[in-house]
């Protein structure tokens, strides 16, 4: 009797996830969130996110294409948010008011203090990680665009003094960076009063 060989071994397959992903994505940006991502260690995404090590690695191949997502379903959640109000209908100026108010209000909070995941991901990752730097500068660019769209709809309003249109891209992106700014202060200072009267002095270039 002859005894025929497979030219190759079978295939392992790989043990099924007990969460659905974006629970999994929920559960790490919480992690990442609060401790950073070098003080996050491999065994504290294990106990997190319930799971055993070969789910992590078959999943995203290792903590850092983990967090790589995150970073992506942070941006594709929390951080459209602002976006979305910024897309309202209304008086431009007003929703831009709006904005601020919202983010200063949300700062003062203990939640708040944790910052943004993308703002914290650049002060720890991107000068040393081209990949969260490309990430974090994605991010960037859509929330510049945005403002610089609403910026062009309230001067088309007459809502707000007329400018160049180089000039309403520098007031964009002035504002996407106090936006930055204010969400470090309020890791160390999240005083509402003082948060509230630095975006009022933000704010007055709209005047």
């Amino acid at each position: 009797m002859r005894v025929y060989l497979s030219a190759q071994p079978p295939a392992v397959m790989a043990r099924p996830a007990k969460y659905p992903r974006e629970t999994m994505l929920e559960r790490a940006m919480d992690l990442f969130w609060t401790k950073g991502y070098e003080a996050t260690s491999v065994q504290d995404l294990l106990d997190g996110l319930d799971i055993h090590r070969g789910t992590l690695y078959d999943s995203f191949g290792d903590k850092h294409g983990l967090y790589m997502e995150v970073l992506a379903h942070y941006r594709n959640t929390i951080g459209k948010r602002l976006l979305a109000i910024l897309a309202q209908p209304g008086s431009k100026k007003a929703i831009i008011h709006q904005v601020f108010d919202l983010l200063t209000g949300t700062l003062a909070t203990a939640e708040g203090q944790r910052g943004c995941l993308l703002t914290n991901a650049t002060m720890e990752l991107s000068l040393s990680d081209a990949a969260v730097a490309t990430a974090v500068e994605t991010s960037q660019l859509n929330l510049t665009t945005a403002f610089q769209q609403t910026l062009t709809e309230a001067q088309l309003a007459g809502e707000i003094p007329v400018r160049t249109p180089a000039e309403v891209q520098a007031l964009a992106q002035y504002l996407v960076t106090n936006i930055q700014g204010l969400r470090v202060q309020a890791r160390t200072n999240c005083n509402l009063s003082a948060l509230r009267q630095i975006t009022k002095i933000v704010l007055s270039v709209l005047d």
